[in-house]
């Protein structure tokens, strides 16, 4: 009897460290995800800059419609987004895969990102009257969270 409850104490004791092994595996993903977001912003709010910069002054300088200086500032500011985050954010967690590859990728899913800054951006500013700036920055906002999921499971290859 004495033997068997050894036994049982072992084995209870052997499944408490298997789960907290797992509880630690799930830790470290989070932490990991946690990690890459908090770069990711990071990266983005650098991407905002060359954005709303771009943007002011194709706008205010050239005299380009602000959609049009909108959808150019949005695809300058994904080339350097994308450079910063393969180079800082996901440099060692990301699967091997050729950089014209992974841009294309990067660009693909940040097109749709673009279609829903645009969507916004109309609708702010056309529809709504909003200063062109601020709804730019707030189109921003909403569209990085979609960006941010899609691109790096899909273009950098991290599973969520």
């Amino acid at each position: 009897m004495m033997n068997r409850t050894v036994l049982g104490f072992i084995k209870s004791q052997n499944l408490v460290r298997a789960m907290a092994v797992g509880e630690q595996k799930r830790s470290g993903r989070f932490s990991l995800f946690a990690k890459h977001a908090f770069q990711y912003y990071l990266v983005g709010a650098n991407g905002v800059l060359v954005n709303l910069g771009l943007l002011y002054a194709l706008k205010e300088y050239v005299g380009i419609w602000y959609l049009l200086s909108s959808a150019i500032a949005i695809y300058l500011s994904m080339t350097t987004n994308f450079i910063l985050n393969k180079t800082w954010t996901f440099k060692d967690t990301m699967v091997k895969q050729k950089t014209v590859f992974m841009y294309g990728k990067f660009i693909a899913i940040s097109l749709v990102g673009m279609l829903i800054q645009l969507g916004f951006n109309y609708v702010f500013v056309d529809k709504l009257a909003m200063y062109y700036l601020l709804a730019a920055l707030i189109s921003i906002m909403i569209a990085s969270g979609v960006n941010f999921v899609l691109n790096r499971h899909i273009t950098f290859g991290i599973k969520l």
